[in-house]
Parts: structure tokens; C-alpha cells; sequence
């Protein structure tokens, strides 16, 4: 009996409690004899807190391990910072084409939960790549060349996925346009009405980029991926690729999730509303219940090209094969081409005026 009074008093005078649900602070609550969150307002014994610190120091366990098989390589010209597994050589950045350096091991890094593995090895990448260059026939030719395309990297990226049930509400105003003739006179009659629409909405992978500095339109160009590809993550998955640390945390990326479940629930229950001649919406809500989030690294082929003081990256989703990227033109072929066509287009004319005359 003196032990355990022993570990209770241990276990609460510690600061560092945090909250199972929410991960809030809690404290010990001397009536109740329990753990009390003010927060969530969630409550546990001595014994599910013992439990529950028990599941977080072996969690933190696995991410140690995980920091310990990884490397992190920094690029001296644009400052990206990219992880890879112990085996993995990393010669040039995959984001500017320049050297790295290997700086050592990984810090303080947070392991992901979920990943989907690389469906698209990297030859089947370059096909891919070049059957969609053979239609650009102004892209330049450096750009075609395999020493090139050879360069095309496998990166894991990071991502917020959610799932949340929701409460969703909109309500609306909406006319219906009624036109008759009478005699030799047109008459038209608007009736005015007020819409409620409301619905339980379920939503599954929202994937909300988790790195700062990435492109945003690059990154979520990729998308979808299938929800059945994911897995349990592992580090074995890793070998052979390198993969982006994130600086964005679930509360960062909150308020942009917030806002496309809101796009999201207004665009499904607008839909829902039919019969009228105007709809109007004038206000929507979603209240979210029950909520997932998953740490996930999904994976993008990656080719950056230079080309006159510009670096163009084009990107190849990991496991659909979908591309994405802006191409780099070459100026010499679109000078070319636009001369051959004016040359063509002045012969014309030439032969016309001469003909007029």
C-alpha cells in the first residue's frame, strides 16, 4: 500500500502529464481521486494514467529508433533538408539539381503513422516521362536527353491525412422565375424561398501538405492517392528513397482543413438543392465530431531542369502515375517555328497583294 501511495505521488507531481485524449495538461484532482482534464474534461484513474504513459514512452522509444536509422542531407544553394535511410547515397538535391552534404543523424523527428509505399519504380517514372514529352515538341532537347531524366528522384513527402465525421448545415435563398403572356402583354413572377439543407458528412484522406516550403501546387498537383494503398508505417519503405521532414503541425494546417471540409459540405449539399432558377448561399457550418489524423509520408517522383537562369521542377505521383510540373520552353524551336510561320504567312500576302493589284 505505501508503494503505491509512493508511485501516486510521483505520478502526480509531475509536469509533464499530459491529457490521453487530447494531449492537453492534466492534474490530479484530490476529490475526485482522479485524473481531471480541464480541457476535454476527460477523467482517468491512477491506473489507466500508468497505462497511458506506458503506451507514450514506447512510442517515444520507436521514434528514437527511428531518428537512429536515419540520415539528413542539406543542400548548401536552396536549404532543403532531406532524409533518407542509413543505405541511401544521396549525390545531388532533388529539389535544385546541386550537391549535398551529408550532415549526420536526425534530431527530434517525428515518426509518420501511415505511408503508401512506391507503386512506380524509377524506369517505369522515366517512361512515363517521356511518352508525355514525345506531344511537347518544344520543350528543349537537353531536357529529353536520359543524362537528364536520369536524375528523376524518389522523394516521400509529408502530409496531414483526416478523416472527421461532421454535422453539416447550409442554408440558402433561391427564386423560381415564372413568365406568361397574356393578350398582347408578358408578365414575369419571382417567388422568393428560403432553403435549409443539413446532412452528417463523412470525410476520408483529406490530404493537407505538411512542409512549409513546398510547393503547394507542385505537391497537391499529385493528387489523389488510392485510400487502399495505405500502409502501417515502416522503415523499410524508405530504402532507396529519400523523404522531406515536415514543419507543419496538425493545429498549423487546422484552419485550411477547416475550410475545405466547409467548401467540401457546401458544394455536396448545394447540389442536393434543385428545382430553382437562382440559388444563393448564405451560410454554411460544419461542426466536426469524432476526428483522425495521420502523419503520412506519400510518395512523388521529382525532376528539377535549369534552363536559362530558371529551374522548372515536374512531378510524378508515386503510385497513379499522374504528372504534374510546368515545362521549360526552348526558345530557339518557338523562334524557329514563329519564323517559319511568318515566312509562310509573308509569301501569302506577297502573292495576294500581287494578284489584288
Amino acid at each position: 500500500m505505501e508503494n503505491q501511495q509512493t508511485q501516486d505521488m510521483d505520478l502526480r507531481d509531475a509536469s509533464s502529464l499530459i491529457c490521453p485524449n487530447c494531449g492537453a495538461p492534466i492534474a490530479y484532482n484530490a476529490d475526485e481521486g482522479m485524473f481531471c482534464c480541464e480541457y476535454c474534461l476527460s477523467k482517468f484513474s491512477y491506473q489507466q494514467m500508468q497505462t497511458a504513459k506506458q503506451e507514450m514512452d514506447a512510442a517515444h522509444r520507436e521514434d528514437e529508433a527511428y531518428d537512429e536509422q536515419l540520415r539528413e542531407y542539406s543542400c548548401p544553394s536552396c536549404g532543403a533538408s532531406i532524409l533518407a535511410d542509413q543505405n541511401t547515397v544521396a549525390q545531388f538535391c532533388a529539389y535544385c539539381g546541386n550537391p549535398v552534404i551529408l550532415k549526420g543523424r536526425v534530431s527530434g523527428q517525428l515518426k509518420p503513422s501511415k505511408i503508401i509505399p512506391f507503386a512506380i519504380g524509377k524506369d517505369k517514372a522515366i517512361e512515363i516521362l517521356k511518352a508525355y514529352l514525345a506531344k511537347k515538341h518544344f520543350v528543349p532537347n537537353d531536357f529529353r536527353r536520359d543524362s537528364t531524366l536520369e536524375k528523376i528522384t524518389g522523394i516521400y513527402h509529408p502530409f496531414w491525412m483526416t478523416d472527421a465525421d461532421t454535422d453539416c448545415a447550409l442554408d440558402a435563398s433561391a427564386t423560381r422565375v415564372s413568365v406568361w403572356v397574356t393578350g398582347n402583354k408578358e408578365y414575369t413572377r419571382t417567388d422568393f424561398y428560403h432553403v435549409w439543407r443539413r446532412a452528417d458528412i463523412h470525410f476520408e484522406d483529406i490530404a493537407t501538405n505538411a512542409l512549409q516550403s513546398a510547393d503547394k501546387a507542385l505537391v497537391e498537383g499529385v493528387l489523389p492517392f488510392p485510400i487502399e494503398a495505405h500502409r502501417d508505417f515502416d522503415m523499410s519503405y524508405l530504402s532507396g528513397f529519400f523523404a522531406k521532414r515536415n514543419d507543419l503541425s496538425r493545429e498549423d494546417v487546422k484552419g485550411e482543413v477547416s475550410k475545405r471540409m466547409r467548401e467540401y459540405a457546401q458544394t455536396l449539399l448545394k447540389q442536393s438543392i434543385r428545382g430553382y432558377d437562382t440559388v444563393k448561399v448564405e451560410r454554411n457550418a460544419v461542426i466536426v465530431g469524432n476526428s483522425n489524423w495521420d502523419y503520412t509520408l506519400l510518395p512523388i517522383w521529382v525532376l528539377n531542369y535549369r534552363y536559362h537562369h530558371q529551374t522548372y521542377t515536374f512531378a510524378i505521383n508515386g503510385y497513379t502515375g499522374k504528372l504534374f510540373g510546368t515545362l521549360p520552353l526552348s526558345r530557339p524551336k518557338l523562334g524557329i517555328t514563329f519564323g517559319a510561320v511568318a515566312a509562310v504567312a509573308g509569301t501569302i500576302l506577297s502573292l495576294l497583294g500581287a494578284w489584288l493589284l
